[in-house]
């Protein structure tokens, strides 16, 4: 093989042709828009952007052994488009020698200089929901056309993904130039299509930049690339993991999805529109190839170590040959954690869930009494950090035990006996209960503590909030730093620094609908009390003051009956 010269516009011409594709062997796009940006300027500055590994394969071949082939994402969506179209096949073809493309090694630089060239962005912007549209405005690679080079800085070259508004307002002297725009001119028609109409003749730098721009993306063959040519799969992907396995290109579960791949055409396809579906459920979820192969592992009684050698052909035949019974074991899994309140935004391990799904798996029930053992299983697991550093390991001690119990109704203390890595257990102390109110402030970990304790809230029908039931905004030192104690003194600096701590903790939490948490705000708890739609608080202190200067009495008598509920909970009745 030698290498092959062309320009980064020939590729575009190439993939916007239906010349060049993906396998299936191929893994996400996962670049970020700092990593597509550096990528820009590596280009700009005439650095190496790497070699590129091309699968020459007649169009006949792929048909006839029925390959799976995958176009480039254009306009990449964070929610609604991160996963590779499929391409139109069979392929058409008038002759036997007609060929296409497959990319082996240079996904994520290709496509982000596809998407940059010829698509957009849209990822969700901070403090949006996941399931608001307008979370996730398109934008467009620009470059400013005002960017100094100098070889001291990190970044020369400045790019940024725009909106057109937000390039149109040329802030701190930067001029932005769309980059997909400059494909459409050759080098002759830079001054009379380009620079004049723009007014730029007498702009140095601006002029300067567009030429370098179009030199490096247009004229100049800086893409270098080895083409192989082969007809079996098997082939291909021992050039795609030898090409990948050195350095940090990919990750084990990404050379292993390949593997099964290699075995099962159609897993790509499948896997991405199981994980598709559940990642949309509720309040939306961030599943991964790695959960669903280790599951996968986990409910065929396999070992669930991530290794090459795990999935032989037998092994992926297995899979396929149980997916409808494994997707739907997870789908109705993932309905049960909605049903519990949990989303991306309040999990903290997904691997604990991989033995809720065994358990559905083998005929476990999800009635009444198991949901509430799995709830409990669930949040315990993570609030004691079950699957840590030796998560397979955990995995496969409580694998072992439930074995023993698959005909029957899910009990949590069946799990007690169980010693995991640092002796660690899904069992809780009086003293460890008691812990839980000084070890954890506001957020998934109090979220967790608390469903157990409002287990009757529809959290699959409400989105409910953690509420300050002595509001946040009341400790402001500003607020606070005057108010009379109970014993007739005034608050110290300590005691404000020690409050404003508190006042995230268990013990001045609740849970609330939304709506509800919106409309009691910065309402102080003695006002909000006196409403008759708040008489039937859960866990509120009788006979004591609710004002803020009994918070530490209100705290501590709160955290009483607070404690002995989880207690009920957490400990059977025999411990």
């Amino acid at each position: 093989m030698s290498y092959i010269k062309v320009t980064i516009k020939d590729i575009i011409d190439d993939i916007n042709s239906r010349k060049m594709y993906l396998p299936a062997i191929q893994r996400k796009y996962v670049w970020s828009d700092l990593q597509i940006v550096r990528l820009m300027d590596s280009i700009m500055r005439g650095y190496p952007i790497g070699t590129f590994l091309l699968w020459k394969v007649k169009k006949k071949i792929v048909n006839e052994k029925e390959y799976s082939m995958y176009e480039f994402i254009k306009d990449y969506h964070e929610r609604d488009l991160f996963n590779n179209p499929p391409a139109p096949q069979p392929f058409t073809y008038n002759s036997d020698d007609e060929y296409i493309w497959s990319l082996l090694d240079g996904q994520q630089r290709l496509t982000s200089i596809y998407i940059s060239l010829q698509g957009s962005i849209r990822r969700k912007l901070p403090n949006k929901r996941w399931k608001n549209d307008d979370a996730f405005p398109q934008k467009e690679l620009y470059f400013n056309l005002h960017s100094n080079y100098t070889e001291d800085d990190d970044i020369s070259y400045e790019f940024d993904f725009l909106t057109e508004a937000e390039a149109e307002s040329n802030k701190d002297g930067k001029l932005w130039y769309r980059v997909k725009d400059i494909l459409k001119y050759k080098q002759e028609e830079l001054i009379t299509s380009l620079i004049l109409p723009k007014g730029l003749a007498t702009d140095t730098l601006a002029t300067s930049n567009i030429s370098l721009l179009h030199r490096r993306f247009v004229t100049e063959e800086i893409i270098n690339y080895f083409e192989v040519e082969a007809d079996s799969i098997d082939n291909v992907l021992d050039i795609f993991v030898r090409v990948n396995s050195g350095g940090t290109v990919l990750s084990k579960s990404d050379l292993l999805f390949s593997t099964i791949v290699s075995h099962w055409d159609k897993a790509r396809d499948e896997i991405d529109k199981l994980l598709s579906e559940i990642n949309k459920k509720g309040e939306g979820f961030k599943f991964t190839n790695d959960f669903i192969m280790r599951t996968c592992l986990y409910l065929l009684d396999m070992s669930v170590t991530l290794k090459v050698e795990t999935f032989k052909k037998e092994s992926v035949i297995l899979i396929k040959n149980n997916w409808n019974k494994i997707k739907t074991s997870i789908k109705e899994t993932v309905d049960l954690l909605v049903d519990f309140g949990f989303s991306s935004d309040n999990i903290m391990s997904y691997v604990a869930i991989s033995p809720i799904v065994y358990y559905h798996y083998h005929g476990g029930k999800f009635d009444k009494t198991s949901k509430s053992e799995l709830r409990k299983y669930y949040i315990t697991a993570q609030l004691r950090q079950i699957f840590g550093a030796a998560s397979n390991s955990a995995l496969t001690l409580i694998r072992t035990e439930l074995k023993k119990h698959t005909n029957s109704s899910f009990t949590l203390s069946d799990l007690y006996s169980i010693r995991f890595t640092g002796d660690r257990t899904l069992k809780y102390t009086s003293e460890d209960i008691d812990s839980l109110f000084d070890t954890y402030e506001i957020g998934a970990y109090t979220f967790m503590i608390l469903s157990l304790l409002y287990p009757n809230l529809k959290f699959g029908q409400k989105g409910f909030h953690q509420d300050h039931m002595h509001p946040h905004t009341s400790f402001e030192t500003e607020k606070i730093s005057n108010l009379n104690l109970p014993d007739g003194t005034v608050i110290s600096s300590d005691t404000i620094s020690e409050w404003q701590r508190r006042r995230n903790t268990l013990a001045n939490l609740q849970l609330l609908e939304g709506r509800e948490n919106e409309e009691k705000n910065k309402t102080p708890l003695e006002e909000w009390l006196k409403k008759p739609e708040n008489k039937g608080v859960k866990y509120l202190p009788k006979d004591i003051s609710y004002s803020l200067s009994n918070f530490e009495e209100f705290m501590e008598k709160r955290q009483e009956i607070m404690s002995s509920e989880l207690k009920k909970i957490l400990i059977p009745n025999d411990q």
